[in-house]
């Protein structure tokens, strides 16, 4: 590749003359308005097509849009073309002069093109900055608007005859109409005539291009705004994409271009291969206008090639430097005691979030020398019973990377259990209701990329909500209806899930509580795959979350009085902070809650429910001796006040 790399085509470019070839009228759809490399060089699409045509000798090359008229790549081809239109017309209307449908003025419209170049300079990216063409390069100058009836009568026509070869372009084929399937007669009669131009069109009779058809060349940024009929089952028009730049087209273009990039000088020659398909994974979804931004932004930036982490990153997000890769080697290494000591009972979970944590800070990875891939820091689906602690360890590891909560950002799955919430993750399309809005997920991401991002109750999602994800958990991207593309590469993604809880909850009843943590790990991991494999019908999803599923233990006795001495230790910082009241407690505060906890289900339904056997018998009693005992809380400033329960697990108080 170094030496000299293979020359390749955006595909469309290698499909267009292909179907010309065949005869066949082409609508061009989709990324149109990027630039596109044909033969090592880029180019407009609207400077392919022109030239592509001009280097066959096709006798006329015009192009159209509803804004600008008509334009032709030589004064002689107008002249000819109008010539022809106002010949044809008359034959076909005897007895009528002038053109068949005068302007505003009252003057003909058939001379008001001017003079435009066919193809534009396609620069030269081997220097920097570059030059490339420019779409105002191939504006038309001084054109008088014409009516698109008006202007294919024109072009049906010319291109109905086979003594002189015409190429036409129509652009702006998605704006012929206000609405693809409601629209004015007006529009639905030029679309006619469009049609009736492509269905006429002749086959050239001599000359070089013997054979070939006169060729009607639509281009359209959208294919749903296009009327299906204009084109759907007609044998002479055929569909062709024009999509964002394959693996082959960022090889090619880092490869061809890379002298432009800042300190290219300092790749090392044997490492230029293994580079170059990094850049070509890492650019996965740009366009080509991003790759030429991505080079200027290394010159402006002076962010070395060699850095290309830190360079996409910074052009995706405007941040140089990567929170994860800056957490201190301190804070890593005791990780597994912080997070352990908020989320308490749960080691295998705590150390499945602290491997991550140890790979995102050091970064290497089976993905290349670098380990820049485009996915998230890290994925886990979290599964197990209520209250165990999934939100909690989501939120303690947020604190622990970024120490700013505004990173966590939580999504209620339940929300999204109809088919068509889907567009609240990425946003409705183009002349939808909320397109303006975007999506939620994708604004949130694009505004905040370094994020901690819970779906809660995954399961509860339709699973065309799922799909979704399907996308971010293998590119790490996700497009909104706007177009804007959100990328995951510097968010970790933590599912959660009560998959089978509930008949979890009737075995270990039967069992009396003796299950070991194996076998609620084997239980939970065959429940989420029947899930995924079965009951929705979305085995590929499963397979991409594959060692990601983290169950959670139930709730066992041995860790009641720990989690417990969490609440009773925020109650006491609360009241110091509020009144200044120092609280004590003493082992009878302990002994009740595990006695309560122990009765019923209690222990089935995890830490919430130590909480609310707290807050019933230790923080309300609290408050309502307070509200007996003095008009001002105030007062009890630097008191202390030690409390304890009964056997009846009654509060009582005293003071110190």
């Amino acid at each position: 590749m170094t030496g000299n790399p293979q020359l390749v085509n955006s595909r469309w470019i290698t499909d267009f003359e292909k179907q010309l070839m065949r005869g066949r009228h082409m609508l061009l759809y989709g990324n149109i308005h990027d630039q596109f490399i044909a033969r090592g060089q880029y180019h407009t699409l609207q400077d392919y097509v022109r030239g592509h045509f001009a280097s066959l000798n096709y006798d006329i090359v015009v192009s159209y849009d509803p804004v600008d008229g008509f334009s032709f790549a030589t004064k002689e081809m107008e002249r000819q073309f109008n010539d022809m239109a106002r010949r044809r017309l008359e034959a076909a209307n005897p007895g009528l002069t002038g053109d068949d449908t005068p302007d505003p003025q009252g003057q003909p419209n058939i001379d008001n093109t001017s003079e435009v170049q066919a193809t534009a300079d396609s620069g030269d990216l081997t220097t920097a900055p570059p030059r490339r063409s420019s779409p105002a390069a191939s504006r038309p100058r001084g054109n008088r608007r014409v009516d698109p009836q008006t202007a294919f009568s024109r072009l049906r026509h010319v291109m109905s005859q086979g003594e002189v070869s015409v190429a036409a372009i129509v652009n702006l084929g998605d704006m012929l109409t206000s609405d693809a399937n409601r629209y004015a007669e007006a529009e639905r009669g030029s679309v006619i005539i469009l049609q009736k131009a492509m269905l006429e069109a002749a086959i050239i009779l001599e000359g070089p291009l013997a054979g070939y058809r006169n060729t009607l060349v639509l281009t359209a940024g959208e294919l749903r705004r296009v009327p299906e009929w204009l084109y759907m089952d007609l044998p002479v028009v055929t569909l062709i994409q024009c999509g964002r730049p394959d693996k082959d087209e960022r090889l090619q273009f880092i490869a061809n271009f890379h002298s432009g990039f800042f300190a290219w000088e300092e790749i090392p020659a044997d490492e230029q291969d293994e580079l170059f398909e990094e850049f070509a994974d890492l650019t996965d979804g740009f366009q080509a206008w991003d790759l030429e931004a991505l080079r200027r932004t290394s010159w402006v930036e002076q962010i070395p090639i060699l850095d290309l982490r830190s360079l996409i990153d910074y052009f995706k997000f405007g941040i140089r430097d990567d929170p994860w890769e800056e957490l201190s080697r301190d804070k890593v290494a005791n990780a597994q005691q912080i997070l352990g000591s908020r989320v308490i009972g749960q080691p295998f979970a705590v150390e499945a979030v602290c491997r991550m944590l140890t790979s995102a800070r050091v970064g290497i990875s089976m993905s290349g020398t670098t380990g820049r891939r485009a996915k998230p820091k890290g994925v886990f689906f979290f599964v197990g019973p209520t209250g165990v602690g999934k939100t909690e360890l989501a939120k303690a590891v947020t604190e622990l990377v970024f120490s700013d909560e505004r990173a966590f950002a939580r999504f209620d799955m339940s929300e999204y259990k109809e088919e068509h919430a889907a567009e609240k993750l990425a946003g409705a399309p183009p002349g939808f209701v909320g397109y303006d809005e975007g999506g939620q997920l994708t604004n949130r991401v694009l505004e905040h990329p370094h994020s901690i991002l819970l779906f809660d109750e995954i399961e509860k999602a339709h699973p065309r909500v799922l799909d979704k994800f399907l996308q971010i958990l293998e590119d790490g991207r996700l497009t909104d209806g706007k177009g804007q593309t959100a990328y995951f590469n510097q968010s970790a993604i933590i599912f959660t899930s009560n998959i089978g809880a509930s008949e979890l909850y009737s075995e270990v009843r039967e069992r009396g509580g003796e299950i070991s943590f194996e076998e609620v790990q084997r239980y939970f991991q065959e429940k989420v795959r029947d899930f995924f494999a079965n009951k929705i019908n979305r085995a590929e999803i499963y397979n991409r979350l594959g060692d990601s599923i983290v169950p959670f233990d139930i709730l066992r006795p041995d860790f009641v009085v720990a989690i417990g001495r969490k609440f009773i230790s925020a109650l006491k910082r609360n009241s110091l902070e509020k009144y200044g009241i120092k609280l004590e407690t003493d082992d009878s505060v302990e002994t009740t809650l595990l006695s309560e906890m122990q009765r019923n289900d209690n222990l089935l339904l995890g830490g919430r429910r130590i909480k609310t056997i707290l807050e019933t018998q230790l923080e309300h009693p609290f408050n309502a001796w307070i509200f007996r005992h003095t008009d001002n809380p105030a007062s009890l400033n630097g008191v202390t006040l030690r409390l304890s329960m009964d056997a009846e697990g009654r509060l009582a108080v005293e003071r110190g």
